[in-house]
């Protein structure tokens, strides 16, 4: 079974060389076919597929019974989500199979704008995957509360649409605003109008479908049922299958797929947001492509959807597909997909079994220092005194789920629970707003976290104001990330500098310490049955109901108005 005697050290000799990889079946994506095939790579690409190859000192990859296919892309990923930088993130995924993903940086920008975009852009050249990005189209993702970077214009789009490395315009999740053929997002479209304009057409009333694909938007993500997948399919809407940390949609529409014999020429994988412990436990892309194998799918429309319908959707060229003159992206699995044995990137091995080759060592220390943008003010206890208005009403989680519920409290009901709190965190107005939370559980303690999608403000959750300001405070001198306080004193913590998104350590230093913080909230009373962080990130987001808490106040999302 082995490659070459130390995949680590002669992986360049290989790259010259070349890798005959020998005795595989290969799936052909455009095709939709699995063919008896060797491929020969060299200097980086495909030379050639089929027997009898001219493999002369080529370095021999046994591959006698397994499948041969194109590395996996995935078709929308917020890579913020998973709090690395890109080259961590591209760390991460590449030995699971994915050595392409289209990025939407949606909340670095809402964050800190073009400065941001750019930032991120630098950063994702220097992953060893392929991150090509599409341009957020929501920015800010409504006017309720506040962000940091503003509006991010069509104006200010231009600078960057040209970019080799930016392909496309990012989900539209203003429906009403396309729908109304708005200037502000009709601007965006206009300029992406050659290219691929993402959809995001989650909450959104049936009779606007029409007019927002007549817009021009090609695909959706947000498909959570097959029911509402079909109606996008028979508009004309490519359809990404998403599997996710929290979204888990896959089965139900790949089984539709199926039953109904739906061309697969109109489907993608993606995974949107997709957690680093999520990734080690179950994988990557290779996840839903397992799933489609159990489904019944065979391998050329396995790897038709996995692979070769992302790179066509995008235009990306030479890539995807197992042919001649195509880049040696490629990987090497078993026929069910539980393991992923090879991946070759750009010719050289980059994973086996699921691990990667090139050692830590290897990989660059960070190039650059990130703004701060954690610059709330100092916070005291007087700051998270609740207000008379809200003392009647609570926000109360639901378990599993990002939807919440509007709980009626009973007088002085409010002293008994979580003390919710969101920061304006970015120095333009000091706001902060105070609630009550049902379902949280937190004892003697505090948790706070500036990812808190979209506007990405500080949210914190405790049953004392000590403790909230505490781990507020500790925020701002970390530049933003993860903290726990107890007893006046800060417990534990995950810094996240870049833009108060990301670390900048390696993905399995930052996926430890995300399970010890999650480890240490629970054993402080925290809901065993929720995330104690990612439940507090979606807690001031104003688009998913019941209620929300921005940095503006407490917001009923079905009513459409404050509670004041």
């Amino acid at each position: 079974m082995p490659i070459f005697a130390d995949a680590n050290h002669n992986g360049q000799r290989a790259k010259m060389n070349g890798i005959w990889m020998k005795g595989g079946f290969v799936a052909d994506g455009e095709r939709g076919t699995l063919r008896r095939a060797d491929v020969l790579v060299r200097e980086g690409r495909i030379a050639a597929v089929g027997n009898d190859l001219p493999v002369e000192g080529a370095d021999v990859l046994d591959c006698e019974g397994m499948i041969v296919t194109a590395g996996f892309v995935d078709a929308h990923v917020h890579i913020e989500s998973s709090m690395v930088l890109p080259e961590a993130f591209g760390d991460a995924i590449l030995p699971h199979g994915t050595t392409c993903a289209i990025a939407d940086p949606h909340e670095v920008v809402n964050v800190a704008g073009g400065e941001g975009l750019r930032t991120f852009l630098d950063e994702a050249a220097l992953a060893p995957v392929d991150l090509f990005t599409v341009l957020p189209s929501s920015v800010p993702a409504t006017l309720l509360d506040t962000n940091g970077a503003g509006a991010f214009t069509a104006a200010a789009m231009r600078e960057f649409a040209a970019r080799p490395d930016v392909v496309g315009l990012g989900e539209v999740m203003c429906y009403y605003d396309v729908a109304a053929r708005r200037p502000e997002i009709m601007e965006k479209i206009d300029l992406f109008k050659d290219r691929t304009i993402d959809g995001h057409t989650a909450g959104m009333p049936a009779d606007l479908l029409d007019a927002y694909t007549g817009a021009g938007i090609r695909n959706d993500h947000e498909c959570a049922d097959a029911e509402s997948m079909l109606e996008r399919y028979r508009r004309g809407m490519n359809i990404y299958i998403r599997e996710g940390s929290a979204a888990r949609n896959a089965e139900e529409l790949l089984r539709c797929v199926k039953e109904r014999k739906l061309d697969t020429s109109r489907f993608a994988f993606c995974t949107d947001d997709k957690h680093l412990a999520t990734i080690a436990a179950e994988g990557h892309i290779s996840y839903i492509v397992r799933m489609a194998r159990r489904l019944g799918f065979g391998w050329g429309d396995t790897a038709r959807m996995a692979s070769w319908n992302p790179c066509r959707f995008y235009g990306l060229a030479d890539r995807g597909n197992v042919r001649e003159g195509y880049r040696a992206d490629l990987v090497v699995t078993d026929d069910a997909c539980d393991r992923i044995a090879y991946v070759l990137k750009d010719g050289r091995l980059a994973g086996a079994d699921g691990r990667p080759t090139r050692e830590r060592s290897e990989r660059a220390l960070p190039r650059r220092s990130f703004p701060n943008t954690v610059r709330l003010r100092e916070m005291s206890a007087a700051d998270f005194a609740m207000p008379d208005d809200v003392k009647g009403v609570a926000i109360e989680l639901v378990d599993g789920q990002l939807l919440t519920r509007k709980a009626p409290l009973t007088d002085g009901e409010w002293k008994s629970l979580t003390r919710l709190a969101t920061v304006e965190r970015y120095g333009k107005n000091g706001n902060i707003a105070v609630c009550a939370l049902k379902g949280y559980g937190i004892r003697n303690g505090a948790v706070a976290t500036s990812v808190s999608h979209d506007a990405h403000n500080v949210v914190c959750a405790g049953d004392n104001a000590q403790d909230m300001a505490a781990a507020c405070n500790r925020l701002r001198e970390l530049g933003g990330g993860y903290t726990i306080a107890s007893g006046g004193r800060i417990v534990g913590e995950l810094p996240l500098p870049a833009y108060g998104l990301m670390a900048v350590e390696d993905a399995p230093t930052v996926a430890e310490t995300i399970r010890r913080l999650e480890e240490q909230a629970h054993a402080m009373g925290v809901n065993p049955r929720i995330d104690a962080f990612t439940t507090l990130s979606f807690v001031a987001l104003p688009v998913i109901p019941a209620l929300r808490l921005l940095d503006t106040g407490l917001y009923d999302v079905e009513q459409g108005q404050f509670i004041r």
